[in-house]
């Protein structure tokens, strides 16, 4: 079957320019990337789940400061600070129309995810693949990234090396079942061959705090549902588990999975998500802001 191509938008932010991918047409839901991703980690997911469910839109933004959005100069990125210009992102996107009601996260976006659910009490669905927990630690290294001397310093360093180290730590987050195809290496490694933008990658490495989530959970009743792999390297088994039984949610492994199930096993997550979908009524007003 031939897709349709997504529609690309430059929404204006007051802390930059966010690009947004758009397929589909109908009710609105958001697709949350990771830490260093875009928001084409989601594409193949997106596409099977609105040819299987017309009357939907899928949202893809490249997070502020990733991909082909642009984030000004100086900028933080704690929990806060994404959650606040995401809600920013969303309003301009949809002034007067339906917000998203179902939202989809991977990895760092699936933190992201919860804790938008709590802001934004009209999101009633999600799916969380991957997700950091606040049970998750950052490396005790990341700290030398505080400085601004060093961040710089890094990222004159990482940019001639950025090919064969995308490939060197995709080919390790995807698990031995999986092999990216030589397109999507080139996508994670891009954004590190500017040492302009490795810097703002590594300021966000550095303001990450996953302990940050812990009093950010939605305090509701929200349908949801957790998947992991295996052969995470970076998201133990058993803290998705424990983070679906305090969502009292669902929960899938997959067996030969790793770190990037939204490329690995797309039908898997496309599938999860239009089930969560037939959970959510069929009406939706104006969005209600918490």
């Amino acid at each position: 079957m031939s897709r349709k191509p997504a529609v690309m938008h430059n929404v204006a932010i007051r802390d930059g320019t966010a690009r947004v991918a758009v397929l589909g047409r109908g009710r609105p839901a958001l697709f949350l990337h990771g830490i260093s991703a875009h928001g084409r980690a989601w594409r193949p997911v997106a596409e099977l789940f609105v040819e299987a469910h017309p009357g939907w839109e899928c949202w893809l933004p490249d997070l502020p400061g990733r991909g082909a959005s642009d984030a000004r100069p100086g900028l933080s990125y704690t929990l806060d600070d994404e959650v606040r210009r995401l809600r920013e992102l969303v309003r301009a996107l949809a002034p007067d129309g339906p917000r998203p009601r179902l939202v989809a996260g991977h990895s760092q976006g699936a933190a992201i995810a919860l804790a938008l659910a709590l802001a934004e009490r009209s999101i009633s669905g999600l799916l969380l693949s991957n997700p950091v927990t606040p049970e998750i630690r950052s490396p005790t290294v990341l700290r030398l990234l505080r400085s601004s001397t060093v961040r710089a310093a890094i990222g004159s360093l990482l940019a001639p090396l950025h090919a064969p180290l995308g490939h060197l730590v995709l080919r390790r987050a995807c698990g031995p079942a999986f092999r990216a195809p030589p397109d999507l290496v080139a996508a994670y490694a891009r954004p590190w061959g500017s040492p302009r933008q490795a810097r703002t990658l590594l300021r966000i490495l550095c303001d990450w705090r996953p302990s940050e989530l812990e009093d950010r959970m939605p305090r509701r009743s929200v349908a949801a549902h957790v998947t992991a792999g295996a052969h995470d390297p970076r998201i133990p088994v058993a803290a998705a588990r424990r983070l679906a039984a305090r969502l009292e949610c669902g929960f899938t492994l997959s067996r030969d999975g790793g770190h990037v199930l939204t490329e690995q096993h797309p039908r898997l997550l496309a599938r999860l998500l239009g089930e969560l979908a037939a959970r959510l009524p069929p009406g939706q007003g104006p969005a209600t802001k918490g």
